[in-house]
């Protein structure tokens, strides 16, 4: 699963959400239902992330509005773009700027085969030494 924090208002998202859409046009078929690419935004409606999706064409990913969700809080966002890839285990895998993985189609493919990402070093959660475990106690509105 691919996690994409954005907004509509954020120049350096725009590039990061076309690159989900032609992710999943090329490789989508050959995933199938084995990766999901969520795009989360942060905006303040929903009517204004809905319309620039349309006239994007960004509709292959899965979109959610952020509404008055705790989601960035909880996994600590603290702006935009920001990613989490997590891996077929439910852990988060990587965390952070998507300029960070250089090839995120090689990632999916890596976390597929049931490998671990290079470069990566296993999230921590906040001020602690545990592994971060995905699925934490977000919710959305």
């Amino acid at each position: 699963m691919f996690i994409d924090f954005w907004a509509t208002w954020c120049p350096p998202c725009q590039k990061p959400m076309a690159h989900n859409q032609e992710m999943l046009d090329q490789h989508g078929a050959t995933w199938g239902d084995r990766v999901k690419i969520i795009g989360l935004s942060i905006d303040k409606d929903a009517a204004t992330v809905q319309s620039h999706i349309n006239n994007k064409g960004w509709t292959s990913p899965i979109h959610y509005h952020r509404a008055n969700s705790d989601c960035s809080d909880v996994y600590q966002v603290r702006g935009v773009p920001h990613v989490l890839i997590v891996d077929t285990k439910g852990k988060i895998a990587f965390k952070g700027h998507p300029a960070n993985r250089k090839d995120l189609v090689a990632d999916f493919n890596t976390l597929l085969e049931g490998k671990d990402l290079d470069g990566v070093e296993a999230a921590k959660a906040a001020g602690g030494d545990e592994e971060e475990e995905a699925g934490g106690n977000a919710t959305l509105e």
